[in-house]
């Protein structure tokens, strides 16, 4: 008797439950509130603590009291249930001509609302590409809205997206006692599986050369077969190839030293699924604590927009048997589809500004005036297949040299948004070396055309970059934090010269955009870039630190690549923004206001006022003209 009691009561205390249960959903349901114009607000139970409909309001109070009301007449419905149908995501990818650092597709799979990619690549940050069910839908990402091929995202953890309707809103929590409202819409997981993660090593890479000869010039190519073992995150493969030395300070005659290498395939080929090309790069890295700077220096072009940024992939080398050290795979500078990739080459030229000048007779020259050393890598005169001559060459670019000393227009003679990013990686990777000229390369897509415009790049050869000093002992990312780059204590007429690209009003306006751009989109990558690519190069570069003796603690100096590069980056911008601040400031008085504006028409009305020539030239052309009202109403509008 008393066990069915106890029985009883416990279902009767069941019920009792279940009953209160029900009449709080009564009372405190969620609340779907469709308006005349389409678009849906969503109030849950949670985030409201009280509802009132009368004939002519409807208010919902928010936890945190806020009270939120609307005119009955702009309401279409107010539902206990979601009577709209929500969009979808129908595909989803990591597209490899959108991620500088993924060397194939990488493909999602939909399984209701969880997205599943296996990505190769270093580095966690990507852009994915996403259709939806509806033209009209939008995608966010913590209230953020998302662009399919643009935006771009951390996926060290499982990102949430939220797929709805513009408008479609719901009062969520947002912080520890407020509510606000966020996009509604269906709700999507996307887990990353990243392959380096797994890893245990990097790529190997076995050359064996025929007859096991040595590999001892940088003039003659040595037949070999190369072994590419992927270490199951890359793509293997086993081919022929020829191989010679490469490098000026970094090679030596030693046949077993840690020696840069040049690899030529017979055919184009994909080695770790990179682009395909004929000819490679194995850098040697061989300067005691060097074994990251060319990884985080050619991340920052990248990021930065760079033409042609080369991957840094870190392998283990082998030569005949024989193991060589860690070093970085990569693209060799040239025009071809996996570095410049040109539409159509029968009239480019590329030139590398090089103080070692060792092009042969007739492929290299100095300009006039300033001697600076040039040297042409492509065309190869002497193959007479090219319609360009030595001569029209070396005139194009003298010409260029003149209007920079001359101080002319330089959007004449070259592409500025490039050279500003060009320039801008150069300063933030602090990359003193195009001041020697040393490793500057630069080219023309048609130097027959006088529209087709110079073009620096690509970034190349960054062991003397990343704060890069010698005295006593190899630093990297300790040094020059607040250097000024382009107004250093330098002497000569070449560094003169790269100075005045640096600091030209038009480029420094450019790299203070772009600067601006990059705090915003790229900062935080490259940051977070330091750590995720040492982790998984670590086990390499431990194994040659052993073999090829290096004491720098590499754990720390990543660390410490992190921290340089913020700090470097704003004490750059902090410059960028003291050069240009002033810009459009007509009447000098400090400050952007509308009485610029009315200055700047009264002088082109020839009015007598007072202006600063060098802030009224807003547009950067050298001429003070309608061209500036143009651009300074532009800005204008825009602060």
């Amino acid at each position: 008797m008393f066990r069915d009691m106890t029985l009883l009561k416990s279902r009767g205390l069941f019920l009792l439950l279940v009953f209160f249960a029900c009449c709080s959903n009564i009372a405190h349901a969620d609340y779907y509130v469709n308006f005349a114009d389409g678009h849906l607000l969503v109030f849950p139970s949670s985030s409201i603590s009280e509802m009132q409909d009368s004939a002519d309001v409807v208010e919902f109070t928010a936890v945190d009291g806020t009270v939120y009301s609307y005119a009955k007449s702009d309401v279409a419905s107010i539902d206990t249930q979601l009577t709209k149908e929500l969009p979808t995501i129908t595909s989803y990818k990591f597209n490899n001509k959108y991620n500088y650092q993924v060397v194939t597709d990488a493909v999602g799979t939909i399984d209701l609302n969880h997205i599943s990619v296996e990505v190769i690549g270093i580095g966690k940050w990507l852009t994915a590409s996403f259709n939806l069910s509806d033209e009209n839908a939008c995608a966010y990402v913590d209230g953020k809205k998302q662009t399919t091929k643009e935006s771009r995202l951390h996926f060290d953890t499982a990102v949430t997206y939220t797929v709805g309707y513009p408008g479609d809103m719901i009062l969520s929590q947002v912080g520890e006692a407020q509510y606000a409202f966020v996009p509604f819409g269906q709700e999507y997981v996307v887990d990353v599986d990243f392959l380096t993660d797994h890893s245990t090593t990097v790529p190997r890479i076995d050359i064996n050369t025929v007859g096991g000869v040595d590999i001892l010039s940088r003039s003659v190519y040595v037949d070999a077969e190369i072994i590419i073992d992927g270490a199951g995150v890359f793509p293997s493969m086993t081919d022929s190839v020829q191989i010679k030395g490469r490098g000026n300070t970094s090679w030596t005659h030693d046949a077993n030293a840690k020696n840069p290498y040049r690899l030529k395939f017979a055919e184009k080929v994909k080695p770790l699924g990179l682009t395909k090309g004929k000819s490679w790069v194995l850098l040697a890295n061989n300067m005691e604590a060097s074994m990251l700077s060319n990884a985080y220096g050619m991340k920052a072009s990248s990021l930065i927009g760079t033409v042609a940024a080369n991957h840094m992939i870190p392998v283990d080398l082998y030569i005949n048997g024989k193991y060589r050290g860690s070093y970085n795979f990569t693209e060799k500078v040239g025009f071809s589809n996996n570095s410049i990739d040109l539409d159509d080459e029968s009239a480019a030229a590329l030139l590398e500004l090089d103080s070692y000048f060792d092009e042969g007779f007739g492929q290299k020259f100095f300009s006039t005036p300033l001697n600076i050393p040039v040297n042409i890598k492509e065309p190869e005169f002497a193959e007479g297949t090219t319609v360009l001559t030595f001569l029209g060459l070396k005139a194009r670019f003298n010409s260029f040299v003149k209007g920079v000393e001359n101080g002319k227009d330089l959007a004449n003679y070259v592409d500025i948004d490039n050279l500003a990013r060009y320039m801008l990686a150069t300063d933030l990777i602090c990359n003193k070396e195009i001041f020697h000229p040393k490793s500057t390369f630069c080219y023309y897509e048609n130097a027959l055309d006088g529209s087709s415009k110079l073009v620096f790049g690509p970034m190349w050869d960054l062991d003397w970059a990343c704060g890069y000093y010698y005295d006593p002992v190899n630093t990297y990312f300790e040094n020059l934090v607040d250097y000024d780059f382009f107004n250093s204590n330098y002497n000569g007429a070449q560094y003169e010269f790269m100075r005045k690209l640096g600091v030209n009003r038009k480029v420094s306006r450019r790299m203070y955009e772009l600067a601006k751009e990059f705090k915003e989109n790229g900062l935080d990558e490259l940051c977070d870039f330091c750590a995720e690519y040492y982790q998984y190069a670590e086990p390499s570069l431990i194994y040659s630190m052993n073999a090829y003796p290096d004491s720098t603690d590499y754990a720390a100096q990543s660390q410490k690549a992190s921290v340089w590069f913020r700090e470097r980056f704003n004490n750059i911008l902090n410059r960028l923004v003291g050069e240009n601040v002033l810009i459009g400031d007509i009447n000098d008085d400090g400050e952007l206001m509308v009485d610029d504006l009315v200055a700047l028409i009264d002088y082109l009305l020839d009015e007598e006022v007072e202006i600063i020539e060098e802030n009224t030239d807003v547009n950067g052309d050298g001429v003070i003209d309608i061209d500036d009202l143009s651009a300074l109403i532009d800005m204008l509008l825009s602060t």
